[in-house]
């Protein structure tokens, strides 16, 4: 399901991950018509959970070959008063909301350059839709 609207996308930190370890996507990311950008925040997401040196390689070589679309000033600003309204709203612990901060941020950042979000977490990112409009594409 390729966004009618974007052109570009953001792929998440779910969708490297899977891929990485079943090659489930592949064929998605093969046959996607999308131009693919990385977020900076994806990109430490990845190497921070990176295992083996084989998977800092890829992230290292990912950052090098990809062009890197990194926060703003204003994004962080705008994710703080986002997740304040997502905690109010549904009540979320400060655990919660840290978990969803880089999701926010990956979701305003893209949505800066007109990208679609691709992402397997599709719940997390179902909630931020409510405050913050983005294209979002699901792979599952």
């Amino acid at each position: 399901m390729r966004s009618k609207t974007a052109r570009f996308a953001v792929l998440d930190t779910s969708v490297y991950i899977d891929n990485f370890r079943t090659g489930r996507f592949t064929f998605r990311l093969l046959q996607s018509s999308f131009i693919a950008r990385c977020s900076s925040v994806v990109l430490h997401e990845l190497l921070r959970g990176a295992r083996t040196p084989l998977e800092r390689k890829f992230v290292t070589e990912l950052s090098r070959r990809c062009r890197v679309l990194t926060p703003t000033e204003q994004h962080w600003n705008q994710a703080a008063e986002v997740l304040r309204r997502m905690r109010r709203a549904e009540h979320y612990e400060a655990n919660k909301i840290r978990d969803l901060a880089f999701d926010v941020l990956i979701a305003l950042s893209a949505r800066s350059i007109g990208a679609a979000v691709v992402t397997s977490n599709l719940h997390d990112f179902q909630t931020i839709q409510r405050y913050v409009s983005f294209h979002l594409i699901c792979w599952e």
